[in-house]
């Protein structure tokens, strides 16, 4: 190599443009190098075209042309989610990485630790039938308009907070869901019901539930204090559910208030909430978990649901059936799915691009 700057060199624009298309596709269809969530990960598309600048062969540089780095050794001394290790392999190269953080290290392990898919597929479709058959009755819900019985696809909380007025449960939006037809489902910020219109419900004073408000509004509109955390109550317990959402093979998608089956199941799940060691899952004072603290969180399982919970407890007892490679894979997955599984998480499903969207 002659030495040149790799900026003097760097296909910029070509590099924008198949990096915003992967960007896009990667959601749906994620490389393996995505098993487990990582925050400062860059495209592959744009390490590869990096990459390609170390290719001595004027005829394999091109971005499409396999190879170029056989005999190569390509170091990541911060490999982060490891992408550099997986495109220099693609390119033939032999790759050291290295991270101060565990997490990179267990992915970059067992997604470079070669096992034939089938094996994955096969361990994945055990461990899945074997907690639906376990957990599958706490997930059960019911058509809103015919009452079959189905697994529902989510429950939608709003966290109670207080003002100066009294508590009020704060939600992400009135709005759950527009319609193709135009029609929008929304739930009554005075009683609760959801309606799919854009008129009031027709409620009367006498069927006021605890206020609704969007999380938007940070003070009350009437006496103007803010809203403050229930600090003295585990964090999970300061969640109301608002509505279970299902599909139904014969009515389709639905929203429907929580009926008292629902709130039966979810009281099951609370009396069989399994505790874990508080010291050893505290959360401890550092720059990610100032928030958490401040809002008086101080042990991780109270992100979770109590039927998330149970659900963890229980992927966590199976795992250890499996062989290594495989119980690690399977537990960064299960780790990965709490990203969209914990009492943080956001609703962002009311428009019609982004139906249900978490």
């Amino acid at each position: 190599m002659s030495g040149m700057p790799i900026d003097s060199q760097f296909h910029t624009e070509f590099a924008d443009s198949m990096a915003r298309l992967e960007s896009y596709n990667k959601h749906l269809y994620r490389p393996n190098s995505y098993l487990h969530k990582w925050w400062a990960r860059r495209c592959g598309s744009t390490f590869r075209l990096i990459l390609k600048t170390l290719v001595e062969n004027p005829d394999q540089q091109d971005y499409y042309r396999p190879g170029g780095l056989a005999g190569k050794i390509i170091l990541d001394p911060m490999m982060g989610g490891g992408t550099t290790l997986h495109e220099a392999i693609r390119l033939g190269a032999n790759v050291i990485g290295a991270d101060l953080d565990p997490i990179p290290v267990l992915q970059a392990r067992a997604t470079l630790t070669t096992l034939p898919p089938a094996k994955l597929e096969s361990a994945f479709d055990s461990l899945w039938h074997a907690l639906r058959a376990e957990l599958a009755p706490l997930y059960q819900t019911a058509c809103s308009t015919c009452g079959r019985p189905i697994e529902l696809k989510f429950t939608l909380y709003g966290v109670r907070r207080a003002c100066q007025c009294g508590p009020a449960i704060l939600v992400d939006s009135f709005i759950l869901r527009h319609e193709s037809d135009n029609s929008t489902i929304r739930i009554c910020p005075r009683c609760h019901a959801i309606t799919r219109s854009d008129a009031p419900c027709g409620c009367s004073a006498g069927e006021a539930r605890l206020p609704l408000v969007e999380k938007g509004s940070r003070k009350c509109a009437t006496c103007q204090s803010p809203y403050l955390e229930e600090s003295q109550t585990p964090y999970y317990a300061r969640y109301e559910p608002l509505a279970v959402v299902g599909e139904c093979a014969e009515h389709g998608l639905f929203f429907a208030a929580p009926s008292p089956a629902d709130l039966a199941r979810l009281k099951e799940a609370d009396e069989a909430r399994p505790s874990f060691p508080v010291a050893k899952f505290a959360v401890e004072v550092g720059p990610k978990s100032a928030d958490l603290l401040r809002r008086k969180i101080s042990s991780y399982p109270d992100l979770f649901s109590s039927r998330q919970l149970v659900y963890l407890q229980r992927a966590i007892a199976l795992i250890p059936s499996f062989e290594p490679t495989v119980q690690l894979n399977l537990a960064l997955l299960i780790s990965t799915s709490l990203e969209f599984n914990s009492m943080l998480c956001g609703y962002k499903g009311g428009s019609i691009r982004r139906p249900g969207a978490i």
